[in-house]
């Protein structure tokens, strides 16, 4: 039997949501927006990590799908933004 961390456990939940038919990422993503700050910052250093780790899967590929290419310009955009500013709070570790 294996122990699944929190993380994985969110991340299984969460996989299996967004298979179903009648999901709704606006519902989600307005929901995670109105969140206090710091857990703000934590949802965007995971989807930083969601961006990066699809654009290695782009890149390994040759391509993919239009979320895969969407993910893989968002990272380069990330690997710009962290030249051009200093974050505090965020840990973006592209």
């Amino acid at each position: 039997m294996t122990i699944k961390t929190k993380e994985h456990k969110v991340a299984e939940t969460l996989a299996n949501a967004v298979e179903e038919h009648w999901f709704n990422p606006s519902i989600l993503g307005r929901y995670l927006a109105d969140q206090p700050l710091y857990t703000i910052d934590r949802i965007i250093e995971v989807l930083a990590q969601i961006a990066k780790h699809s654009a290695d899967r782009y890149q390994l590929q040759g391509g993919g799908s239009e979320g895969l290419l969407l993910a893989n310009e968002l990272n380069e955009h990330i690997k710009v933004i962290k030249t051009k500013y200093k974050f505090n709070n965020l840990k973006l570790t592209n």
